[in-house]
């Protein structure tokens, strides 16, 4: 499962000085080589798209960024740079509670929020000087085609996708921003009204994190972004002959659970309806779905599928006890329940990788009440982990019409599962990985390379003028492709 922290709750704020966040070169230098050995004994995926001398040099390179200068933000876009640059969407660091909440007080952020629409950073607001999407073309004299790049650090993606990055920017543009190019007096902007070639200007007053945030939950695009809630849903359309399903997350407990079960029984209940009324398309819409608990994804594929599957092709780890728990924040009962985990299921050692025991991969069969319509899967750079595993099975087969942008999950495969989470003695930086690396079970593509998300037969990306009409138009491709 995929967790981002949003920080867009509202945050407590105070100042909390003194020397605590003044860290010298040698103590920074030591968590560095701390968050080094760790990755190397515990990160699974390490080497997945980088060889080990690729990933050494990193490596070094950002070592040798750290200087009698470096603050925490300093050292904060060092790790950075490494963790995104393994690429698993999983990985996740963070600066300390009490220097976030210090950055968050600073009246320094960007006031709008913004959406990365078909390549244009467009505003999200509906209110102020500045029309809702309207492009942004520089920021305090920085061409915006260069800053992307230098932001993108600061958001993990699978091996090298790059759409993912946009789910970042649409919640937290201004916290990166403010971190890569630190605090600004005022923010002087070059923008381009929709259907007017002229070039503007505007000089706006920064605002502290929680005000952004505010602004944030009354952005522009906030109908179309909640237009699906936040439960899972099936629908007929009797005018096309077309179900859709629509499943936001895969976070519906584990396969004991109540939540599951009530999700096995509206599955049920949803594929009885369309056999029984010969319903000949279904829309399957994931979005917004960012991952969720084993086995919500294998078990929504079963009524999708024609053929046995599974859930990976191999899986290992790179332990069976922790490494490195004098630095771990887990507790000792989560610690020995991991350990007892793989002990079970990754007991098979081979080039010093623990795989995983085959019994813990079973083939699944197809439901009896599989759907044998036409498919169409919606998906987005936002589909991540459990649903990109869900969406490589549905792109594999072949059956289905993939529709919308690239995921952020990659295709081939991912590290994730039993995520450990670590902190750095001294400059306090708490950092999570997940420690099984996967293959998938799918079947190569030559429209998509290794190292890449699923990729969509039929690519739909959100226009200008759809954004600010705020306009589904994956939707309205899909059901146009239903009326041919």
């Amino acid at each position: 499962m995929i967790t981002r922290t949003l920080l867009l709750t509202t945050v407590l704020v105070f100042f909390i000085r003194g020397a605590i966040f003044s860290q010298d070169k040698k103590e920074l230098i030591g968590d560095f080589d701390v968050y080094r050995s760790i990755l190397e004994k515990v990160h699974a995926g390490l080497y997945k798209y980088h060889s080990k001398a690729q990933v050494d040099s990193v490596f070094t390179v950002h070592r040798r960024n750290i200087n009698e200068k470096t603050t925490l933000v300093d050292f904060y876009k060092q790790v950075s740079a490494v963790l995104v640059y393994i690429g698993s969407l999983h990985d996740e660091i963070s600066l300390p509670e009490a220097e976030k909440k210090k950055l968050a007080m600073e009246a320094a952020f960007f006031p709008y929020p913004v959406r990365l629409v078909d390549g244009k950073l467009l505003i999200n607001a509906s209110e102020g000087s500045i029309p809702a999407g309207a492009e942004l073309l520089s920021i305090n004299g920085k061409k915006v085609t260069h800053m992307l790049p230098d932001l993108y650090k600061y958001y993990t993606t699978d091996g090298f996708n790059i759409t993912g990055k946009a789910e970042g920017f649409k919640t937290r543009f201004p916290w990166y921003y403010r971190l890569e190019y630190g605090p600004a007096a005022s923010f002087k902007i070059d923008y381009q009204v929709y259907n007017d070639k002229q070039v503007r200007q505007a000089v706006l007053k920064p605002v502290t994190w929680n005000e952004y945030a505010a602004a944030y939950q009354r952005r522009h695009s906030l109908v179309l972004d909640t237009a699906t809630g936040d439960n899972y849903s099936f629908q007929l359309i009797d005018s096309l002959n077309a179900g859709i399903l629509t499943v936001p997350s895969f976070s519906l407990g584990n396969g004991s659970s109540k939540k599951h079960a009530a999700y096995k029984k509206f599955l049920q209940e949803s594929f009885t309806v369309l056999k029984e009324k010969n319903i000949r398309h279904l829309i399957v819409d994931i979005r917004e779905n960012g991952g969720g608990s084993d086995p919500n994804d294998l078990l929504t594929f079963s009524y999708l599928a024609r053929k046995p599957f599974k859930e990976n092709a191999k899986a290992f780890t790179l332990f069976q006890e922790l490494p490195y728990k004098e630095y771990s924040e887990e507790d000792t009962a989560d610690i020995r329940d991991l350990e007892e985990n793989f002990h079970d299921e990754h007991d098979q050692f081979s080039n010093g990788r623990y795989y995983q025991n085959p019994s813990y991969n079973p083939y699944w069969q197809p439901d009896s009440l599989a759907f044998k319509g036409k498919i169409y899967l919606l998906i987005s750079p936002a589909v991540a982990s459990a649903a990109s595993l869900f969406a490589s099975l549905v792109k594999s087969e072949g059956y289905a019409v993939v529709i919308g942008e690239e995921s952020m999950g990659g295709y081939y495969g991912h590290t994730g599962h039993n995520p450990v989470a670590y902190r750095l003695p001294h400059s306090g930086f708490s950092f999570t990985v997940s420690t099984v690396d996967l293959v998938q079970f799918v079947i190569p593509k030559n429209d998509i390379p290794f190292g890449r998300g699923i990729i969509p037969d039929i690519e739909v990306h959100q226009s200008q003028a759809d954004f600010i009409s705020n306009r589904d138009a994956v939707m309205e491709r899909t059901v146009q492709l239903i009326h041919k």
